[in-house]
């Protein structure tokens, strides 16, 4: 397919597997073909590309429109809201969504069949766009050359040449619309000869499937994935045939790396880089904490910060947002994002630096902090996810005195001003299908008076949760509701309900009916209320609350707009 025999390989390679679906190098190349026909007509020298529903069809689009010399620019996501932030690239957009795109022309995938014999040429100079989001949340526009983006591969495919020789599948829980899905979901494969599954992977009931069906496995993540993996890991059985594990988009807490390894036997390959830069350094947790830097990458420390110079990089020399230490020529220390110095009250606070002294206590699994202006004053927020110690601490004692011995532990590091002035503890951080940290949900919570109970002994499959919550008496909700015999109103009751849907069944729906709502017993502070979540069908719930044995309040909920489970 190229003129540098990239891609060449035997017509009965197999590149895709999944379900009852084999197909193979052959194939592959006709519909191709069949599509760069379709799509040498289009206009425009830029084209938008979001197939959401089918990997393979993504793929065969992708090459096609290379083929036919256009760019393609890849939104991570596509609504009708967005579209207009990618208006001034183009006004063409391929895309299987049902949704019309008024500032655009909507091409459909699917091209006729035909028997034209299409030239597959040099696709090395044709160029690819990804959206990272800016400091203003605004996308902000990468170009990369198809050469940039196979030079990483190439680099990788000979890094793990052992692993490949073993041909396991790759199989994955993430998306082809950002980079490090075309690098490694896309790419890496084609370039490695290995196949590749068309499915992807939103549980680890999916994954266990997949490794069943298959001798061996690569497996391509995130850290949010494996985070929630290892966090109910004693629930599941993983058979001991996943040979590598790669993960990339932020920055793996050391216990699910650990957890990682202890299930699947392999330690996460980290990368470590930018859409900017694309790939800079490496490491693997079980052998150490420290980043070594990739052979084709060279990098100087301006200012504390890491400058980039690199043949996978869009400019050079790049300097990156990231402080580090440098240990020796081809190793260092992440010291976090220069961006998160923060100054409070005079006083200059490592924002990372706080979130590492907070995981290292007993009591906190991992931590996120903020800088937040709150009346007339600067302070800093912090949200943190507690250890199974950590629950069982914190209803003992009761919420804020929890919170004084945290703080008087953390004054062990920062000086008094600079202590967190609002604190929120949950069962999960947000993130996004990337693992990275969600500024503007973490920094609303913050900001809300409702606070979440305390989560534990969480039981979840594919369509039921199961979960112990405890809503602490010193918790806001509970103030004047009622006076001297404080209830858990109805309306936080709900709010649980959604947030817990939408947080633990990958929900993103912004409207819910309640339907065959009963109130049956009270729900008091400082119990241990079961919840139980149940998916009917792909926009039905059902909940129950307990105490005690006993049902407290039950319904059924309709999502009723957005995405469905």
């Amino acid at each position: 397919m190229q003129t540098n025999e990239t891609f060449l390989m035997d017509v009965d390679t197999i590149l895709f597997r999944g379900g009852n679906r084999e197909i193979n190098w052959s194939q592959f190349r006709q519909d191709i073909g069949r599509f760069a026909n379709h799509f040498s007509n289009l206009g425009p020298d830029t084209v938008i590309l979001y197939i959401q529903n089918d990997f393979y069809l993504f793929c065969v689009c992708f090459f096609a429109l290379l083929y036919v010399h256009k760019s393609v620019a890849l939104p991570g996501l596509l609504t009708i809201q967005n579209a207009a932030d990618f208006s001034d690239l183009t006004n063409v957009i391929v895309t299987d969504l049902s949704d019309d795109f008024p500032e655009f022309t909507t091409v459909r995938p699917d091209a006729p069949d035909c028997n034209l014999h299409w030239d597959f040429g040099d696709i090395s100079n044709e160029n690819v766009y990804f959206f990272t989001s800016g400091s203003t949340g605004k996308p902000k526009r990468i170009k990369k050359t198809m050469a940039m983006l196979l030079a990483e591969v190439e680099y990788h495919v000979r890094t793990h040449a052992k692993q490949i020789s073993e041909s396991p599948v790759v199989v994955a829980s993430i998306a082809p619309h950002h980079m490090y899905g075309v690098l490694w979901r896309v790419l890496f494969p084609m370039i490695a000869k290995l196949s590749v599954d068309i499915d992807m992977i939103f549980t680890p009931e999916e994954l266990i499937e997949k490794q069943s069906v298959y001798d061996k496995i690569m497996f391509i993540t995130t850290p949010s994935f494996l985070d929630g993996i290892t966090r109910y890991g004693a629930q599941y059985d993983f058979p001991a045939n996943c040979i590598g594990i790669f993960t990339s988009g932020s920055l793996l807490d050391i216990k699910t790396a650990i957890s990682a390894y202890n299930l699947f036997g392999v330690s996460p390959f980290e990368v470590f880089g930018s859409t900017e830069t694309g790939g800079v350094a490496y490491r693997q947790q079980k052998n150490t904490a420290d980043w070594t830097i990739f052979d084709d990458v060279h990098i100087a420390i301006v200012d504390g910060r890491i400058e980039v110079n690199s043949p996978y990089s869009f400019q050079n020399p790049y300097l990156m947002s990231d402080a580090v230490d440098m240990i020796d020529g081809r190793h260092f220390r992440l010291l976090g994002r220069a961006d998160r110095i923060v100054k409070i009250a005079e006083e200059r606070i490592s924002l990372p630096d706080m979130e590492k002294w907070l995981g290292d206590n007993k009591y906190i699994a991992r931590a996120y902090c903020a800088a937040m202006h709150k009346g007339n004053r600067d302070i800093i927020g912090c949200m943190m996810e507690l250890t199974d110690v950590g629950a069982a601490k914190i209803i003992a004692m009761g919420r804020r005195a929890f919170i004084d011995e945290i703080k008087k532990y953390l004054s062990g590091f920062v000086p008094t001003v600079a202590l967190p002035r609002c604190i929120r503890i949950v069962n999960q951080i947000p993130t996004n299908p990337q693992g990275k940290f969600v500024k503007n949900e973490i920094l609303a919570a913050l900001d809300s008076s409702v606070v979440e109970p305390i989560v534990q002994n969480v039981v979840k499959t594919d369509a039921k949760l199961c979960a112990d919550l405890t809503f602490l008496g010193d918790s806001a909700y509970f103030v004047g509701h009622f006076p001297k015999f404080p209830i858990l109103p109805g309306v936080i009751q709900m709010h649980f309900v959604f947030l817990f849907i939408k947080r633990f069944f990958n929900c993103s729906a912004p409207a819910f009916d309640v339907v065959k709502l009963k109130y049956t017993s009270l729900i008091l502070p400082d119990v241990t209320t079961n919840l139980e979540l149940e998916l009917l069908s792909n926009n039905e719930f059902v909940f129950c609350y307990a105490q005690h044995g006993k049902a407290c309040s039950a319904g059924k909920i309709v999502i009723t707009g957005g995405d469905h489970v």
